[in-house]
């Protein structure tokens, strides 16, 4: 493990990149992300290899999941840069003029990036190429519980980048635990609630701005009116993915007792449809301590409609669906994490409420209807950090949309122009002009100067 006299060295030279400027102009900040989607291209292979050591992840969800998402971050950036980086002017107010008013965008300086293992490419490389395009240098802290994937990028990140520029950093709990402790300009931590807490009081020890990208329980909420065939298609996809281990998965599902037959119908055919059953195809539970966690959630009064093996040895789950009886079960308790999703068939909008209010202010929020009324009572009754209609996971993909949670799924959003905000200082400059001045601002404050401001004050009120 990097000692802590080299952590030291490794942070004051990325400081000392930032100060010299070493990705300061547009010219270096659109290299810098070539030589990352190079990288990407030329590592393929590799990252593929090393996520398939580390979760038995399929060559096409790593592509689709890990790889793709991170190029696409790219390309709106290359597209989209130049007018991002461009000074906006913006209106002076007429007791100001003839000042001039603009927003400058500046970087914010050394960003620490602490990335998730549950999606170690994806949500450690998109953060990064958020900060690259907004100015910053970084040190990179990626997941200790995916090694192989992490030694994969260690490298790419070292053959790539200038090591004043970016750094990978590798170590357990206790390493990030320290490593909080040294001075930084931005914070990113995507992961549980319980650690983004931690991050956070640790930042705010030095008043560092903190990104917490956390998790919850996203509910999927039925309507009696959606094309039960369809949504069902899609939910069981969306717990599917990456064995349920996605802080946007649907972690719950509630849905009419009037249409439970019909759930029940779609649910059998998508299953045996996906072949759940086979568990050498399963992307398996990341370590044991959650395997185990996992297992022990499903106890208590509830029915497995479908599933329920679980494979210790390999770690691996088959998709399952239960049947659940109220808002106490173990399985509401937590984040669940894992292929196992709880179905609740609701009587009214109140058992609704009172399972959103269990696990409020979840990271998504999914609602099956073409009800309009019940799609907008929903959003405006039940806050989350997004909400996706008639459908699981896909708003991730929009980069025009900023993704972020609220409350206990974290704060602070980025993808896209939001990724550019989030690392980025928003200054505002003014200037004034030298050939007019007003002297009614100045010392001494006379009673004729007061009955004037009142007269301005009455005008703009």
């Amino acid at each position: 493990m990097i000692t802590e006299k080299e952590v030291t060295s490794t942070l004051d030279h990325i400081h000392d990149g930032f100060k010299n400027r070493v990705n300061a102009t547009l010219y270096q900040r659109l290299s810098h992300l070539r030589k990352l989607e190079k990288a990407l291209k030329d590592y393929e292979q590799e990252l593929i290899a090393a996520l398939k050591n580390d979760f038995n992840k399929s060559e096409f969800e790593t592509v689709l999941t890990e790889i793709l998402p991170v190029m696409l971050e790219i390309k709106y950036f290359k597209k989209n840069l130049k007018s991002l980086m461009k000074a906006k002017r913006v209106r002076t107010p007429l007791p100001l003029m003839p000042a001039s008013s603009r927003i400058m965008h500046e970087a914010k300086g050394v960003v620490l990036i602490i990335g998730a293992w549950n999606y170690p490419i994806n949500l450690t490389l998109v953060p990064l190429v958020g900060a690259i395009a907004a100015g910053n240098t970084a040190i990179v802290k990626p997941s200790e519980l995916t090694p192989h994937t992490a030694a994969v990028l260690e490298k790419m990140i070292k053959e790539t980048f200038k090591s004043s520029f970016v750094r990978i950093l590798q170590g357990d709990g206790d390493f990030t635990s320290n490593l909080l402790d040294h001075p930084f300009d931005h914070i990113f931590y995507t992961g549980s609630t319980q650690v983004g807490q931690l991050v956070y009081e640790k930042a705010a020890k030095q008043l560092c701005p903190v990104t917490l990208e956390l998790g919850g329980k996203s509910p999927a909420i039925f309507s009696r009116t959606v094309n039960y065939d369809k949504a069902v298609k899609r939910l069981i996809w969306g717990k599917m993915v990456n064995a349920g281990q996605t802080c946007v998965a649907p972690d719950y599902v509630l849905v009419p007792l009037a249409r439970k037959e019909v759930f029940l119908e779609s649910c059998t055919r998508y299953m045996k449809q996906f072949k759940v059953e086979n568990l050498n195809n399963q992307t398996k539970i990341v370590n044991r301590r959650h395997f185990d966690r996992i297992e022990k959630l499903v106890t208590g009064k509830h029915k497995i409609l479908f599933g329920g093996k679980f494979d210790a040895e390999n770690l691996v789950i088959e998709p399952t669906i239960v049947e659940i009886f109220d808002q106490h079960h173990a399985l509401m308790q937590e984040e669940i994490f894992g292929p196992v999703l709880p179905v609740y068939f609701y009587k009214d909008r109140i058992e609704i409420r009172k399972f959103y209010e269990k696990s409020p202010n979840p990271l998504a929020l999914y609602i099956f209807s073409k009800d309009k009324p019940f799609i907008r009572d929903t959003i405006e009754a039940f806050p989350s950090g997004g909400v996706l209609i008639n459908d699981t996971m896909m708003h991730l993909a929009n980069e025009k949309l900023p993704f972020g949670g609220r409350g206990t799924s974290g704060f602070g959003n980025y993808h896209g122009n939001a990724s550019f905000e989030c690392f980025s200082h928003t200054k505002s400059v003014m200037k004034q002009v030298n050939w007019f001045d007003v002297d009614f601002r100045y010392f001494p404050f006379t009673d004729k100067k007061l009955g004037f401001l009142r007269k301005i004050l009455n005008f703009f009120s």
